[in-house]
């Protein structure tokens, strides 16, 4: 249906929208259909991009702009449904973005293409859909703005899981073999799990399409930039997350520039390279967003958008696999000279465990003493630890320590020195060293293990493995006593009302402005409440309002300087 928005003139001035809707134009590609080079192709390829003979399929294709032709919403594709036999449910996750380039150069992975990619469905479309010699219509639930004359992509991700929900002909599409020889399209698959490696194949076949356009003008006039969306609002440290614009003009002439403020919800300052109508970034501290939308001279501001850092306890990797039935469990671990003492534990359920910040299962270490970590497994394996000494989930190179590439256990037999010995000592005695800079306060310690043979190393912190075991513990560090006990002697904490209901008030009698670290703790030594703030002559609130009544302890913790007061919350 032809449409387009009013635009209404004043004698006085004029008040212009640059969205300006030409029309809704539907772009066949390639010009009708079925195309005369339409072309024989493999399974594999005659399954994309709908297929679920697989658990998990995933295709991109790439088109330029001259074959969309025209500016604006994007707001549907389709693919022509040539052939059915059974064909099964689709899952679907489908992404699009621009792209500088308009062809692969060479296989890639998945996550590499759905960078810096919006995601504009997410659903499944019923296997009844799918009927011979008829298009298969996916409206986007979010339209997709094509503004410049860079050539687009789209990712369609099915998820039917397991080892997929069809048969390798349950569902095929028309292709066409395009006059150009360059890449225009890549495939992955795998079962049980997401493809994470490079792609199977690439090829300049693609399926049929049509894509459906809502057609804009060039821009004049002021822009509206409309509000900021993220792939989440709260962020780990230093992960990758999308920004994009809801309810922005869409036109040609556009001109954008992202902004970022640490400091609230104003002193915007430039993000150098930051000028498409898309941000993909990282986040090292809470921080606000915007974009300057700029049409003819005319700039306007969409609206702050907040992302916040995520409390770093909560953002360490647990999908770790692993399997304990060739006998490589953690057995025991321990720290000599501390009360972490957990031993003779076996394997835990999924192979993973994180263990209470309580009794034999967490302890106290100071910065710059050295422990010793011992370690024991009930079979041969190659195992690893480590201890987020920076407190920012990441568990990093600098952290790590290797305690074995192999083990024998408590019935092995091993000449030593020349002597046939049985029995040795399956205990492993690893040292280690807190440095002086470690930031104070509740962390994460971790230790792995893994069929010996296989690499367990400073890259292997999140990597699923087919065997062995992790186990994480929460370890308080802390500073040297002696400094600590000055420390308690020079500042003051005092907390009220307590007990409280909603509302904890911290004062203190600290004479420099200095971050301070406040965690909450359940009687049982869980880590409900984690927040970073800075001191201030009028003192420090926290809201403890969805917190449930009980005891807790709060413990406040500075560079150089930590207590624990215990508070009662009461509803």
């Amino acid at each position: 249906m032809f449409r387009k928005n009013k635009i209404i003139l004043s004698s006085l001035f004029i008040v212009c929208s640059i969205q300006v809707f030409f029309a809704q134009v539907t772009i066949t590609v390639p010009a009708g259909n079925p195309p005369t080079n339409t072309v024989s192709v493999t399974n594999t390829e005659h399954r994309k991009p709908l297929g679920t003979y697989f658990g998990y399929e995933r295709t991109a294709l790439i088109y330029k702009h001259s074959e969309i032709g025209v500016y604006g919403q994007i707001t549907s594709i389709a693919v022509y449904c040539d052939s059915i036999h059974t064909p099964g449910n689709v899952p679907l996750n489908l992404y699009v973005k621009e792209r500088t380039d308009s062809a692969f150069t060479g296989l890639t992975t998945v996550s590499s293409e759905e960078a810096a990619a919006s995601l504009v469905y997410s659903g499944t479309i019923p296997s009844a859909s799918f009927i011979k010699n008829q298009w298969v219509t996916i409206n986007f639930t979010t339209p997709f703005s094509h503004t410049t004359s860079s050539p687009v992509e789209f990712i369609f991700e099915t998820n039917a899981t397991g080892a997929g929900n069809e048969g390798v002909s349950g569902k095929f599409f028309t292709h066409y073999q395009p006059t150009t020889s360059y890449y225009t399209s890549q495939y992955w698959n795998a079962d049980n799990t997401a493809p994470a490696g490079i792609g199977v194949t690439l090829s300049n076949n693609r399926p049929n399409v049509q894509i459906v356009v809502t057609a804009s003008s060039g821009c004049s006039g002021l822009p509206n930039a409309g509000m900021p969306t993220a792939t989440n609002d709260t962020i780990c440290f230093n992960t990758s997350f999308l920004l994009s614009l809801q309810g922005a003009s869409s036109a040609t002439g556009l001109t954008y520039q992202w902004q970022d403020s640490v400091a609230g919800s104003t002193s915007f300052t430039n993000i150098s390279s930051a000028n498409a109508n898309t941000l993909l970034t990282t986040l090292t501290q809470t921080t606000w967003y915007r974009c300057a939308i700029t049409c003819s001279g005319q700039t306007a501001y969409s609206t702050p958008k907040k992302i916040i850092l995520r409390n770093f306890m909560k953002c360490y990797c647990t999908n770790l696999g692993g399997g304990c039935s060739n006998n490589t469990a953690i057995d025991s671990v321990a720290i000599e000279t501390t009360s972490l003492a957990n031993g003779l534990t076996g394997c835990s359920s999924n192979n993973y465990i994180l263990y209470l910040a309580s009794g034999n299962t967490s302890t106290t270490l100071l910065r710059g003493h050295t422990y010793t970590l011992d370690t024991r497994f009930n079979g041969n394996v190659a195992a690893s630890f480590w201890i987020d000494y920076n407190r920012n989930s990441l568990l990093e190179g600098t952290e790590w320590k290797q305690i074995c590439t192999q083990s024998p256990s408590i019935y092995d037999t091993a000449t030593v020195g020349g002597v046939f010995t049985f029995g040795i000592d399956s205990v492993f005695r690893t040292t280690f060293t807190v440095p002086t800079n470690a930031q104070m306060g509740l962390t994460l310690m971790r230790v792995r293990s893994r069929a010996s043979g296989n690499a367990n190393d400073s890259s292997t912190v999140c990597t699923s493995f087919g065997s062995g075991e992790t186990e994480d513990y929460y370890i308080d560090l802390e500073d040297v006593l002696s400094i600590q006990q000055n420390a308690y002697d020079k500042y003051q904490v005092t907390i009220y009302p307590n007990p409280a209901n909603n509302i904890i008030n911290v004062e203190t009698n600290f004479t420099k402005k200095q971050t301070i670290n406040a965690d909450i703790y359940s009687i049982n030594g869980s880590l409900v409440s984690n927040t970073n703030t800075t001191n201030t002559q009028s003192g420090i609130q926290f809201d403890v309002s969805a917190l449930p009544a009980g005891i807790y302890f709060l413990k406040i913790a500075t560079n150089d300087f930590s207590t624990t007061k215990k508070i009662i919350i009461t509803k």
